[in-house]
């Protein structure tokens, strides 16, 4: 293994937890051997970074579900896969529709139509800034790299199919979180920025490792190598993995890595 990715939430850390000191030697254990660690996450930069700082994290960063590689230090985006403006107000036509939350996201900064439990608990979790906005839709819509819906978790299998069904065929309908729907390029997914990666990097597919536990994890665990998700994770992915390791709960990713390098 020369370069392992890694989904933070519900992989890495239960909702809003920090890295434990497991964790840490774990990873650093990894980095002593060779193996450039990298997240891969939905998340953005800002919504990273306390999890960066504790990890020592500091090389590329795979974010917003693999629409944008950054520079872990500055911010400087390496590559970018946007939605197209027409494609975002179609999503939140359908969000409409079906009477849920929508939110997008400019660079660091969420932006919603209407305040609710949800976005006070999610901007609140992450620390990030944001902007309520009833004309959204009448905003620059260039640089947007995903949509967000918050669903109840009980609908969302059937929410989800009957969401895919309504968009083009472009843009990538996925789970990060129980009740998070992600909305993104197609072409913008952690499996093909993870491959763009690696050939950044000039290491083969073969020598990297991807973890995660969601459908927005599926792409980067079956394009990496070796493939793994976490005991909790969703059936689907775990079928497709090349491994299950130890659940979230139980540091199954410390658990793994000690196993290879200590």
């Amino acid at each position: 293994m020369k370069l392992l990715a890694l989904d933070i939430d519900d992989t890495l850390i239960g909702t809003g937890k920090m890295p434990s000191e497991r964790l840490k030697r774990a990873i650093r254990l990894a980095e002593q051997n060779g193996v450039t660690v990298v997240l891969a996450t939905g998340r953005g930069f800002l919504g990273t970074k306390a999890i960066r700082d504790a990890l020592s994290l500091y090389g590329p960063l795979i974010h917003y579900g693999g629409a944008v590689i950054s520079d872990g230090r500055t911010g400087k985006h390496m590559y970018e896969n946007y939605l197209r403006p027409a494609d975002i107000v179609t999503a939140f036509a359908i969000a409409d529709a079906f009477d849920i939350h929508a939110q997008i996201y400019e660079e660091d900064t969420v932006i919603f139509r209407k305040a609710n439990a949800f976005t006070e608990r999610y901007t609140s979790t992450l620390r990030i800034p944001y902007l309520e906005d009833p004309n959204l839709l009448y905003r620059p819509l260039d640089n947007v790299p995903k949509v967000l819906y918050f669903v109840d978790v009980e609908c969302e299998k059937e929410l989800t199919a009957e969401i895919r069904n309504l968009l083009p065929r472009h843009i990538s309908v996925l789970g990060s979180k129980p009740g998070f729907i992600e909305l993104g390029s197609v072409g913008a997914t952690k499996g093909t920025a993870l491959e763009r990666l690696a050939a950044m990097l000039g290491i083969e597919q073969s020598e990297v490792t991807a973890i995660g536990d969601n459908t927005l994890d599926l792409d980067m665990i079956t394009w990496a190598g070796t493939g793994v998700c976490v005991a909790n994770g969703n059936d689907l992915v775990k079928s497709k993995a090349d491994l299950v390791i130890g659940a979230c709960e139980d540091e199954g990713v410390a658990e793994y890595l000690e196993s290879l390098f200590a």
